[in-house]
């Protein structure tokens, strides 16, 4: 598996946060002005990831050079090259004194650290002290774990949130106005083509109506603390970008949604925790007003356009029909879509790994042999499509165009995507199969961007974008897409 840093993983109650906090700002900065906050972000985001692994990783713990002990968490690796990366501030020296957070991390007792060896390609590793992470969470984990007022993650040092309840973030979120930021940059999104397709739809969206009563009584009637959690994050971010306050009884509040764009297909995901994010049931409870639309059977009705106009009979899709699904395998309805999906990005294979998600799946839901059994008769029923797809990917590569990296496949918004990608600095290419499966939800999620762009551009009253579909404050009846269909959900 490829290195990571984690990243927004462990939720803190406010006085961990503050004893955090005055950690990470004790350590001395002697660097430009400018580069203070990064720097002190960096360190958060990397203490944040080695108490994260180190009391959670069993794999880690077996391999860890510095065994846990009373006074030492066991150690987690970071190779240097990752942590020159993504966290500078700690790897990297700097400053007039030209020093690095890493060994003043040492210094104050905060982590240990082991050396490295170039001849053994053996990176450092670090552990965290005992005596820190019981002042961050006390001496029993379980206890806190179980506490219902972490609303904050650990590197969230910048914070605004944290004297606000409730109330307060609604009447902050009111003072400020509402004000849009759109990931639109030339480096947020490269293609010219693509980018003045997405900012003209962004710009073209009415302010979203939230019903803020409506959406604390369904707090109150379903008072879980992951419900709170959602919540929380949801006021918090209508408190950075602002509302307007549309009536007061009930209270109902008007925002503009920020958007990005995936890296693949073309979708417009919300920036930050906003209605987007919002389980589905919330969601719908909290909208003032608008009709939620989603396009019907949308992946296998391009799929199945898609095959036609190349000359494949699309004969082959009949098996991913709902209950061809549940009589052919003998599984619950339930987990039909899990089949559908994985089967179609997968450009048709089927693999019996426990790693994959369907297997872990069917293992909860069937136990391991009933679900090895389903998964081979699933692999045997698949090959008809299996072919199709080889045949329409074949197709999308006959349409690339040659770049510096390769063959690169443009899909219906504009979005190009490079099928032989390779890392030029590293010499590393990207396995062929894996881009190849990757092309094909470049290209359908693409023709699905399409249709919903379109739509926006020549209607009128679309205030959010969802995944697959809109939410429009004007009920749809111009249907004009050639074979698309838009039906109403909520």
């Amino acid at each position: 598996m490829k290195p990571y840093i984690t990243h927004n993983n462990i939720l803190v109650t406010d006085s961990t946060l503050d004893y955090f906090k005055s950690v990470v700002f004790s350590i001395p900065y002697n660097g430009v002005p400018s580069l203070r906050r990064p720097f002190y972000r960096n360190i958060a985001v990397f203490l944040q990831h080695v108490i994260c692994v180190s009391t959670c990783s069993r794999k880690n713990k077996k391999k860890a050079k510095i065994k846990a002990n009373k006074k030492w968490s066991y150690s987690v690796p970071v190779p240097f090259k990752l942590g020159w990366e993504k966290l500078p501030g700690v790897f990297k020296k700097s400053g007039a004194t030209n020093e690095r957070a890493m060994e003043a991390l040492k210094n104050a007792g905060i982590i240990k650290l082991t050396g490295y060896s170039n001849a053994q390609s053996s990176c450092r590793e670090y552990a965290v002290s005992q005596r820190f992470l019981r002042k961050l969470f006390g001496n029993d984990r379980e206890a806190y774990l179980s506490r219902k007022d972490r609303y904050h993650y650990l590197s969230d040092i910048f914070t605004k949130r944290k004297s606000y309840s409730f109330d307060e973030m609604i009447g902050v979120a009111i003072d400020r106005g509402q004000n849009a930021k759109h990931q639109q940059s030339k480096r947020d999104i490269p293609n010219v083509a693509f980018r003045e397709l997405v900012v003209s739809v962004w710009n073209k969206l009415e302010p979203l109506e939230i019903n803020l009563d409506a959406l604390l009584d369904y707090y109150n009637e379903n008072s879980t603390k992951k419900n709170k959690i959602f919540i929380f994050n949801f006021l918090s971010r209508l408190a950075e970008t602002g509302v307007d306050l549309v009536k007061e009884s009930p209270l109902t509040v008007s925002y503009r949604q920020s958007y990005k764009t995936a890296y693949i297909g073309g979708r417009s995901f919300e920036v930050g925790t906003g209605f987007q994010s919002l389980p589905s049931n919330m969601k719908w409870a909290c909208l003032a007003r608008g009709h939620n639309y989603d396009i019907k059977g949308c992946q296998l009705e391009i799929l199945r356009h898609e095959l036609l106009s190349i000359g494949i009979p699309a004969k082959s899709l009949e098996m991913l029909e709902t209950q061809y699904i549940c009589r052919v395998l003998r599984i619950a309805e339930e987990l039909v879509k899990q089949f559908r999906f994985s089967s179609v990005f997968n450009a048709g294979f089927v693999t019996l790994s426990l790693k994959s998600s369907t297997r872990r799946l069917l293992n909860r839901e069937l136990g391991k042999a009933e679900a090895k059994r389903v998964l081979k008769r699933w692999k045997h029923l698949l090959k008809p499509l299996r072919r199709d797809l080889a045949l329409l990917l074949d197709h999308y590569e006959g349409t690339a165009k040659t770049n510096r990296y390769g063959k690169c496949v443009t899909n219906a918004v504009g979005q190009s995507f490079n099928i032989t990608y390779k890392d030029v600095a590293a010499c590393k290419r990207r396995k062929s199969d894996v881009m190849r499966r990757k092309l094909l939800s470049h290209m359908l999620q693409g023709l699905e961007s399409r249709a919903v762009y379109d739509y926006v551009t020549g209607h009128k009253g679309v205030c959010a974008l969802e995944h697959d579909g809109f939410v429009s404050y004007e009920e749809v009846t111009d249907r004009s897409h050639p074979y698309l269909l838009i039906e109403k959900k909520h």
